[in-house]
């Protein structure tokens, strides 16, 4: 299939691999200065991708492997022979950015990530690096740098997993032999820290301060229906909500490539109060629930901050996550865990990880009466049930604050006051407006 051809110039032995391609057309390649044996082993490979070229079969890991690691002039003048594609860029930064071009369809806050990491790797060992000349000890290098630069244990693991993710799409497209990332250690990718569930009665006190009925329904969404805020509030439509069934259709980008671009949510009772108000106050042929903030311009993070000053709030960490992650914290204290992540679009293990919290209502209800009668591992032999100890929980925090808004669910996922009828005229709407009502830490 290939042969190899020696001549002289100027003193210097030079070789050329000859070899007729698939067209019967004469093929040669010039080697420069090799050593015989070496030339020898370049005429082997080549005579097997010929013989891959003519039969239409793939190549031997073997030579895909030797292909993968040769260097890139060689490799382009295989290339021009038409024996293999054309490299892609092994230059860092060209590397990612193309990575990052081609999926398009995840969220916004993916690609941000994806770009956040990007920068970091470049920053560190320059735009126009090789990915073959990053060594694994130059990953973890790397990574020691970012913790030195103070960042939490959660920024690091998100840097080093996506890292580890640009790598092994290399080594699947053959730019480099190895990812150097294998071995690096990410840390959690969560931050227990930055939790914070965040009462009804700071959410109402939001709701109260917010500029328009668009705005109240962001809030509510977010905390009373635990959508992702923007992407999944902002792909909101009214078609989407079915009143009569009391459901609604969440579209979400996050998790629309992984199969599941969509589920269904209950219209629980204060959601579809503020959402009926949006409704009505809605212009006609309006589509999306939220109209007026879905420029790219627009952050809704910031404008948050303003309505939480308005609402004399102080403003926790993660602001949309936490709201998101309190009405998940909320609804697994009454309903079972499948159920629930169902509805907010998650896995058991993000939940647990991420989105559920200790509250100080849960070391309330564990320590009355109720709880300390009730046997261990069950409900039998004169045990109160849950429902009643909660009950007693509510009765026990009302008496000691004065807080009536921290209510229990009925099974048909109404809030309840302690004789058990629904209230849901005043869901959490008597909040105290003492200004000491603000999110725990």
């Amino acid at each position: 299939m290939a042969s190899v051809s020696k001549e002289t110039r100027n003193g210097r032995t030079l070789y050329r691999i000859h070899f007729r391609n698939a067209n019967k057309q004469r093929k040669s390649i010039r080697l420069g200065g090799l050593a015989k044996k070496d030339a020898d082993a370049v005429c082997s490979k080549v005579g097997a991708l010929v013989s891959a070229s003519i039969s239409r079969r793939p190549l031997d890991n073997s030579v895909g492997q030797w292909l993968a690691e040769i260097g890139d002039d060689l490799h382009k003048k295989l290339t021009q022979a038409g024996l293999c594609e054309p490299r892609e860029s092994v230059q860092l930064e060209q590397f990612i950015s193309d990575y990052i071009k081609r999926r398009s369809s995840v969220a916004d806050r993916t690609q941000d990530n994806w770009t956040a990491t990007k920068n970091k790797l470049t920053e560190y060992f320059g735009a126009e690096r090789s990915l073959r000349d990053i060594s694994a000890g130059d990953a973890e290098d790397w990574r020691e740098w970012i913790v030195n630069s103070g960042k939490a244990e959660a920024t690091v693991g998100g840097h080093v997993k996506r890292a580890k993710q640009f790598f092994r799409y290399a080594v699947k497209k053959r730019l480099c032999e190895a990812s150097p990332f294998v071995e690096v250690k990410g840390g959690r990718q969560y931050n227990q820290d930055r939790q914070v569930f965040v009462p009804c009665e700071t959410v109402e006190k939001l709701i109260k301060a917010a500029p328009n009925a668009q705005w109240r329904a962001i809030i509510a969404l977010a905390r009373y229906g635990g959508l992702r805020t923007p992407s999944e509030t902002l792909e909101l439509r009214w078609q989407d909500i079915d009143w009569d069934a009391k459901r609604f259709i969440v579209h979400s980008p996050k998790t629309r490539r992984l199969g599941k671009p969509k589920r269904v949510v209950p219209l629980f009772p204060r959601l579809e109060e503020i959402l009926s108000e949006a409704f009505a106050l809605a212009g006609e042929g309006s589509v999306y629930v939220v109209e007026r903030y879905r420029s790219q311009d627009v952050n809704l993070r910031t404008q948050f901050e303003r309505i939480a000053d308005k609402a004399s709030v102080v403003l926790w960490e993660k602001p949309f996550q936490n709201l998101r992650a309190s009405r998940e914290t909320e609804l697994c204290d009454r309903y079972p865990l499948h159920v629930v992540v169902r509805w907010l679009g998650n896995s058991p293990k993000v939940a647990s990880q991420h989105y559920l919290q200790l509250t100080d209502q849960h070391f309330a209800q564990a320590t009355t009466k109720a709880a300390q009668d009730a046997p261990e591992g069950g409900t039998g032999g004169g045990a109160v049930s849950d429902e009643k100890v909660v009950q007693g929980v509510v009765t026990q925090l009302s008496a000691t604050t004065g807080n009536e808004s921290i209510l229990p669910f009925n099974s048909s996922g109404e809030t309840v006051d302690n004789a058990g009828n629904p209230t849901l005229p005043t869901f959490c709407q008597h909040a105290q407006e003492d200004s000491n009502l603000r999110p725990t830490d």
